[in-house]
């Protein structure tokens, strides 16, 4: 391979390292996005994690973050 490498013109080097440093910068960025949502907002909120049932079902999850709400509500207007 390096004997292909130096058997080419500086116009023909420069195009082939321009190549190579797009394939390492997409490298980067799918290192940088690989991050859940979740992650990127610094994780599942505390309430989530300390209730039981089973988070992985919607309805629940969503029945809790509700009750959550609620309770903020009422907090704010007592």
């Amino acid at each position: 391979m390096l004997n292909k490498l130096s058997n080419l013109s500086p116009e023909q080097l420069n195009t082939v390292l321009k190549f190579i440093e797009s394939i390492e910068t997409l490298e980067e960025n799918n290192k940088t996005q690989q991050k859940t949502v979740i992650e990127k907002m610094g994780g599942y909120p505390k309430f989530l994690l300390e209730s039981s049932g089973n988070l992985s079902d919607r309805d629940i999850r969503k029945k809790i973050i509700a009750d959550k709400i609620k309770e903020k509500h009422q907090r704010r207007h007592n």
